[in-house]
């Protein structure tokens, strides 16, 4: 599901003065997070207004924002592509009393801690936390119970669940649960879950800059030789690649 994603940048813009950005044909989606003041957007002659505490998504098009100078502005942004669209709106807000806010921000802050997200699954994450009903892209609802096995192992990237015990996590026997993410997810969640794994290890290596030895540890590897064939395996390519093996 991370395959959808491609991330661009991220940032935290702080200023004290008014800024207005002219009209500019924009080919991205931004993830922004308004932590104080307050401004104007308009994306194809719609417009809207941002305060602090604002959170949500700006669709692809012709932007323009400014940001007013009665008070300091500070926002964050996460910017990325998607390979389907994900709203016909112009701008989706994602309304204060939701429970997932606090992780969506956490997420947008972890990503622009970063500043990346190897295979966007992180991103895939944040999209989810927003649009729960959708398939990252595709549109499609999501079985809930499925969806409670995917948010339960992108939540614990680092733990080697088992297919049995995320089954008894979501009232489904095993069939009932690999048929599910057969015709949902276009894959088995034995796939699913080393996939999740190997990108959260690839983020340890590239970003915090774990070397292969501890993210085979970390993730609860027997050997570094094992975490290896298995990361080659879903990747493409040895964890030498991304990080030294020191």
């Amino acid at each position: 599901m991370g395959d959808s994603f491609q991330y661009i940048a991220s940032n935290r813009v702080r200023f004290h003065q008014e800024l207005h950005l002219r009209p500019r044909r924009i080919s991205h989606y931004r993830f922004l997070y308004v932590e104080s003041g307050s401004g104007e957007y308009r994306i194809a002659e719609e417009s809207f207004q941002v305060t602090a505490g604002w959170l949500g998504l700006l669709a692809p098009g012709v932007r323009e924002n400014r940001y007013f100078s009665r008070e300091s502005v500070s926002y964050l942004f996460v910017e990325f592509q998607a390979a389907a669209r994900l709203t016909e709106e112009r701008a989706v807000p994602f309304p204060g009393q939701e429970p997932q806010r606090s992780a969506l921000i956490g997420l947008l802050k972890t990503i622009q801690a970063e500043q990346a997200d190897a295979g966007g699954c992180l991103l895939a994450a944040a999209v989810r936390l927003m649009f729960p009903e959708g398939d990252q892209g595709t549109q499609r609802r999501l079985d809930d119970r499925l969806r409670k096995v995917v948010r339960l192992i992108e939540a614990a990237p680092d733990q080697n669940h088992r297919i049995s015990a995320l089954a008894e996590t979501a009232g489904l026997s095993e069939p009932h649960l690999r048929r599910l993410f057969r015709e949902q997810m276009g894959e088995s969640p034995k796939q699913f879950l080393r996939r999740t794994r190997m990108e959260f290890a690839r983020r340890l290596m590239q970003h915090e800059g774990l070397r292969v030895g501890e993210v085979a540890h970390l993730l609860g590897f027997a050997s570094v030789f094992q975490f290896s064939a298995q990361y080659r395996q879903v990747l493409g390519h040895p964890p030498s690649e991304d990080r030294g093996t020191g």
